[in-house]
């Protein structure tokens, strides 16, 4: 059971903090793997800024239950369902960074944003971190969209040196655009004077059709400034102070018609 009053107090604890958690989302590629190493190099970047970061992906399902010390992988459901899991952010000792599985969770958070708006669910979603963490959402574009519409937030799209990546590149910006948000790409492994370089061909031509089609001018992230740009541009979306979340009539979230794909590996 997952009612929209269980935590009332999320919205406020954030907009209280000084430092408050923040969330920068990312778009999955047709190579999830190659991908997520541009998001290990981003929570490197953090960590060398002294940020701590903490991945969710979303391509992955969270166990049935969490037990602490029984090996099995916190998840983002698990934070959600939990009011006592919270300050989130520190590494575990074995890690640099915290990974949290999180499709079951975010597909939750999408039934909140449909019902209660998309700043609720970005409230409910921060709250279980600690100040000072930036959360890096690992998903696909429609599950971004879907869950921060209207909220003008910027999502990083990888631009991969592979087949189709003309396509999708500009499928994922497409979608994250009609949203309402505002997608920039990264190319990985690319270099800004290799003219005449695959990756760069692949960019140029995303870039032409976002502006011919879309009339939407997309910025480009080199690697070696997404540090510094995800702590500029991470969403921190909290209610006001005094905002409260109301619980509708009759409305629950309903965990029993969840279904993703295979475990992925989170055992």
């Amino acid at each position: 059971m997952f009612e929209f009053g269980v935590d009332q107090a999320a919205g406020l604890r954030a907009a209280t903090s000084h430092n408050p958690p923040v969330v920068m989302p990312l778009a999955t590629t047709g190579r999830p793997g190659q991908a997520y190493e541009l998001i290990c190099t981003v929570a490197s970047q953090l960590n060398a800024a002294g940020r701590d970061a903490v991945i969710i992906d979303g391509s992955a399902i969270e166990v049935g239950e969490h037990r602490a010390h029984d090996g099995s992988h916190l998840g983002l459901m698990h934070a959600l369902l939990d009011a006592s899991i919270g300050s989130l952010g520190a590494p575990m000792p074995s890690a640099d960074w915290l990974v949290m599985p999180g499709a079951k969770g975010l597909q939750v958070l999408q039934q909140t944003a449909r019902a209660a708006g998309a700043a609720v669910a970005l409230s409910r979603l921060l709250a279980p971190f600690a100040s000072g963490t930036v959360v890096l959402l690992y998903a696909p574009a429609s599950t971004i969209a879907a869950l921060f519409a209207g909220l003008q937030a910027q999502v990083i799209v990888p631009v991969l040196d592979m087949p189709q990546a003309t396509i999708d590149a500009y499928g994922s910006l497409k979608v994250l655009h009609g949203a309402g948000l505002w997608p920039v790409l990264a190319p990985m492994h690319c270099e800004p004077d290799a003219a005449q370089a695959p990756l760069m061909q692949v960019v140029r031509s995303v870039c032409d059709c976002s502006e011919r089609y879309l009339n939407y001018p997309v910025e480009q992230w080199p690697v070696s400034t997404l540090g510094k740009r995800v702590q500029e541009a991470a969403l921190n979306a909290p209610l006001p102070p005094g905002t409260q979340i109301a619980q509708q009539p009759g409305t629950r979230i309903n965990f029993s018609g969840l279904a993703v794909g295979s475990p992925a590996g989170w055992s």
